[in-house]
């Protein structure tokens, strides 16, 4: 009997993704991740990652708060709204598919 061996190389992470999801979705596939649907997941956990650091960087440039024009009030920059819904859906998404921290790689010693 024949065993096949997936690589990482069976399973490309997805052009659109920023170098920093890419390298996250290498660690992931295929050990933990190879059927359409766990791959159609970890695509959209990482495009929510990409989309919460995207938010974070024009936060960064333009300051946490805005004010309107007219009348020259501020309020929190909307961009946090999405930075915390998309945190958010990344972390829901890699609990459900049951992604937490590795504790030989993550242990305090």
């Amino acid at each position: 009997m024949t065993k096949f061996t997936t690589t990482v190389d069976d399973y490309p992470a997805p052009p659109h993704l920023s170098d920093r999801a890419a390298a996250l979705w290498s660690a992931v596939v295929p050990a933990r991740a190879r059927s359409p649907e766990r791959l159609a997941l970890l695509c959209v956990a990482l495009e929510a990652f990409d989309r919460a650091d995207a938010a974070r960087e024009a936060i960064a440039v333009e300051g946490m708060t805005t004010e309107t024009k007219r009348s020259g009030v501020t309020h929190l920059h909307p961009l946090l709204r999405v930075e915390k819904e998309s945190r958010a859906l990344f972390a829901k998404i890699w609990s459900q598919m049951n992604l937490q921290f590795n504790p030989s790689l993550d242990s305090r010693r």
